[in-house]
This record gives C-alpha cells, structure tokens and sequence, in this order.
C-alpha cells in the first residue's frame, strides 16, 4: 500500500500556503519535486505520516485534514465533470468516484452500499495505520470526507447536505469545524468511517446542461490560480483560497478565515497591512470572472449571470453596469468587435 507522489505534493503545497515550509516537506519525502510529480512515484505509508505529522505541526492547523478536503474541491469537480460524461445518474458517478478514490490514496479503499431509504459512502478502516500514526490518519480520512463531499455536491449542483457523518472517534477540537462544513448531524464513536446520503438525492439524474456550466466555472477558477500561484504576499494567498473555495459563488471572509486556520479579524488585519480588504478581492474577483466569461461567445449573458450566483440576469445587469458603466450586452458587442 502507497501514496502517489502527486497527492503528496498536494498535501505539501496547502500546507505552504498555511505557514509550513513546502521546501522542508518535499525534502523528508526523500524524493525531487520533478519525481513527486511523475505518475509512478509512489511513496510508503511511514514516509506520509512524517511528512502530513509535519505539515500539522509547523501550520499549528488541528484542522488540517478538514482545510485541506475543501481545498481539493475544485480539482474534484474537475474530476466530477469527466465522470459525468459517462454516468447517467448521481449514483453511478458516486460509484465511479469510489473506484477511482485510491488513485491518490489506497489506504483508504471507498464503497457505495444502499441501507433502505439510504445510500453509505463507506471508508474502510485501516487500525495499523491508524495504530501507527492516530494524527496522519485521522487528518488524511478527514480530508477524505471533506473531499468526497464536495464530489457529491458538485454532482448534485451543490443543493443537497449528507444526512448523516459517521466517524469512530470522539468529538474533538474538530467539532465546529465539522458542523461548519458538513452541515448535518454528527455521530461519533459510530465504528464506521460513512457519508450518509438520502436515496433520493443518489438516484437522481445529472443535469448536462448545468454540469457543462460547472466545468466553464471550475477550469476559470483553476486557471485563474494557476497564474496566482506565481505571486507572493497575503492577499494573494486570500485570492486563492477563495478561488479554492469557490462553488455556486465566492466564499465569505468567515469561511476563508476558517480555511486558512485564522480569525476573521486576523485575516481583515493583515490584508489592511497590505492595503486591501476582504471586499474589495472579492469584488475585483467577480468581475475579472464576469469579464472572462463575456469574451466567451459560446455563454448566454443569463448563463453568465447563472454561474457568477446572481438571482436574475436583470440583477447581473444592473451590477455590471454599476462596474463597468454600460451593461453587459453592450461590452460585449464592442469587445467582440
């Protein structure tokens, strides 16, 4: 059993952007950063636990695996929007997410089993891994959880919570972090790793049509990161989390502050430091998307208004025109021309 080099670098890069030394990281891997990224590295199970050990220890997170679940959520939609080109209902997307889940990870082996009116994303549990290392494991099934939901809520269009989180374990410093993102009745000491989801929320059908505006959404958040990860200083990482973070819309300043494992205040204070505000990004961020998709001639302006979370395309108009001074039909027209 191993651990892919890639997922690793994953691990190591979120932690960077919390305060821990990414360098460092990939050093006690034993591997370059060029190997980590080739499809065959693989590494064990003792060399994951000290990196991710280490990793907790330096971003001083207690929430690390949960942070790190919500910051692989666009590259799960990413790879939601491939599944769904082959699966009619959310069920049989589910079913190819649990086949494809040890890709990155194969300790944690994943099953979709049905339980009445219920279906169970189950985690099988690994006791010597857990006997090994309690943080490294309990952080990464965390992460797993977090991860796996966000699958889910991209395939149903972010509408629907789990019913139900079982975990073995007691509550812990964990706890309002998990009532903040998964939104449902937490039952602990449960002897089972699950995501409990209603029946009908699994055998629904996917919408194409929305799933396709999903994936304009998610490759611009990608890419817009992309270009940010060259850049330095707070508000940038701010920027990326909220791009991170994003879903039907923009995050709030409580939920990135809680992302990066930082106060609200701490987060407004030091992006006064460097002459922002939590606003003021995310302001700059709407319309940089809203511009992106305007100068893409195959997105409706309502489509538009649709995936920047606007309640109507009059609302998007009238906030459009407020940025830019003419409304969106008219920018386009003269950008097009």
């Amino acid at each position: 059993m191993a651990f892919n080099g890639r997922f690793v670098l994953n691990v190591a890069a979120f932690a960077a952007r919390q305060g821990a030394d990414y360098e460092h990281l990939i050093a006690l891997s034993g591997q370059s950063e060029a190997t980590l990224s080739t499809p065959e590295c693989v590494l064990s199970r003792e060399v994951y636990n000290t990196i991710l050990e280490a990793a907790i220890a330096k971003t001083e997170d207690p929430c690390l695996g949960l942070h790190m679940g919500e910051g692989l959520s666009l590259s799960a939609a990413g790879l939601i929007g491939q599944i769904t080109q082959t699966s009619a209902t959310v069920k049989q997307a589910l079913e190819y997410c649990c086949e494809f889940a040890n890709l990155g990870c194969s300790e944690l082996p994943m099953q979709l089993e049905k339980e009445g009116a219920y279906y169970k994303v189950l985690l099988q549990q690994n006791k010597l891994w857990e006997q090994q290392s309690p943080l490294a494991y309990r952080h990464t099934v965390e992460g797993v959880l977090v991860f796996t939901l966000r699958e889910f809520q991209a395939l149903t269009l972010r509408l629907y919570h789990p019913t139900a989180i079982h975990v073995p374990w007691a509550e812990g410093p964990a706890l309002s972090e998990y009532q903040r993102i998964f939104k449902c009745p937490l039952i602990f000491r449960k002897g089972e790793i699950a995501i409990v989801l209603h029946q009908s929320q699994v055998e629904q059908r996917i919408s194409t049509y929305d799933f396709g505006l999903l994936r304009i959404l998610v490759a611009h958040a990608e890419q817009k990161s992309a270009q940010l990860s060259q850049k330095t200083g707070f508000a940038n990482t701010v920027r990326q989390s909220m791009l991170q973070l994003a879903q039907a819309d923009f995050p709030n300043v409580e939920q990135v502050a809680h992302y990066l494992n930082v106060s609200p205040r701490t987060l407004q204070r030091r992006l006064k430091e460097e002459n922002y505000t939590y606003k003021q990004l995310l302001k700059e961020l709407r319309q940089d998307f809203a511009l992106s998709y305007l100068r893409r001639s195959d997105i409706g302006i309502s489509e538009v208004a649709y995936l920047l979370n606007y309640a109507s395309t009059s609302a998007f108009s009238r906030a459009f025109k407020a940025w830019q001074g003419v409304g969106p039909e008219a920018w386009r027209e003269e950008h097009a021309a």
